[in-house]
């Protein structure tokens, strides 16, 4: 039975997450202009069939689009991820199309490691990864979340509740 004045803390990862893919868009995008810019000065007209020609010579346009679309599908993807910490259990909602509720019992949840590499320090951010007994799901990773120190914390304090309510004792 649920508690009506139950809080739940709400998560979402940062998209600092995506950094590879933009550091790899501030490469590729100039390059890919570049290469745009070279095609259309030093392409011998004779070297390429007049019917491809139109298709080599915007093809670095093509390739931006598509580096474009794939970024978007990588912020898309970390928009639609969300953490949530209510008094009984840990649930993780993701997915775009097909959306994956996943729940973990408070109980379960054995031990935590926090992970802070230098560029999440510099936004207050980290990497809180849980040890459970549960089958499915026995290491959960919440990653780049604000104070994951506070919610780390937060979380160990409702498990040992949650324990307490439910006389659940931890056997390993």
């Amino acid at each position: 039975m649920k508690n009506s004045n139950e809080r739940t803390i709400k998560l979402n990862p940062s998209q600092l997450v995506n950094l590879p893919v933009f550091l790899l868009g501030v490469l590729l995008i100039p390059g890919l202009f570049l290469l745009n810019k070279l095609l259309k000065r030093y392409l011998p007209s004779d070297f390429v069939p007049d019917q491809f020609e139109p298709y080599i010579l915007n093809l670095p346009v093509l390739l931006s689009v598509l580096f474009a679309v794939y970024l978007g599908y990588h912020m898309l993807k970390i928009y639609c991820l969300r953490y949530e910490i209510s008094s009984e259990e840990l649930r993780y909602y993701s997915g775009i199309l097909r959306r994956k509720h996943e729940f973990i019992e408070l109980y379960r949840l054995k031990d935590y490691r926090i992970d802070r590499p230098l560029i999440y320090r510099l936004f207050g951010l980290g990497n809180l990864t849980i040890y459970t007994s549960d089958k499915t799901t026995p290491v959960f990773k919440m990653q780049a979340i604000a104070n994951p120190k506070k919610i780390y914390k937060t979380l160990r304090d409702l498990v040992e509740q949650n324990r307490r309510e439910k006389h659940v004792f931890e056997v390993d």
